[in-house]
C-alpha cells in the first residue's frame, strides 16, 4: 500500500540519515512517498523490491542485514555514510534492478544475498544508474 506523506518520509529519512533527499521509504507493508510527483515507476519498483526483501526476512532481518553491512562499510572499509548505504546488499539489489519492471516477476527468493558478494560501485540520479 502506497501512502503519500512528506512528514513520514522526513521522519524515516532522519532514521536513515537522509531526511532532505528521501523521496520514498518502505516499512513493511507500506511504501511512504513524499509527494505524488515522486511516484515514478522506477521509484515504486525500487520500493517494491524492498517490500519483498522485508517480507522474506520478516522485516527485522532486513533491517539487521542493512545495519550490519553499513557498520562494516563505515568501520572496516572506511566508506562515507552515503557510500556505505549504497554498498549494502539490499540497496544494491534495489538500485540495480529498479529500472526493470519485470524484475519482481522473475526474482528468486532471498536474492538480496547474491548482492552480499557481488557489489558494484555506482551513482544514481533520477532513476539513472551510472556504474563507476
Amino acid at each position: 500500500m502506497v501512502i503519500i506523506s512528506a512528514r513520514l518520509c522526513h521522519f524515516f529519512g532522519l532514521c536513515s540519515g537522509f531526511p532532505k533527499t528521501t523521496k520514498a521509504v518502505t516499512v513493511f507493508p507500506f511504501i511512504f512517498v513524499r509527494s505524488r510527483v515522486d511516484m515514478v515507476p522506477w521509484l515504486i519498483t525500487h520500493e517494491q523490491i524492498h517490500l519483498r526483501q522485508q517480507l522474506e526476512l520478516f522485516f527485522i532481518g532486513a533491517v539487521l542485514l542493512h545495519i550490519v553491512e553499513v557498520l562494516y562499510c563505515l568501520t572496516v572499509l572506511r566508506l562515507s555514510w552515503y557510500d556505505s548505504y549504497l554498498w549494502s546488499s539490499v540497496e544494491q539489489e534495489a538500485y540495480r534492478n529498479q529500472n526493470n519492471s519485470e524484475y519482481l516477476k522473475h526474482r528468486k527468493p532471498f536474492s538480496q544475498f547474491y548482492y552480499v558478494t557481488h557489489k558494484k560501485k555506482f551513482s544514481h540520479q533520477n532513476g539513472v544508474i551510472t556504474y563507476l
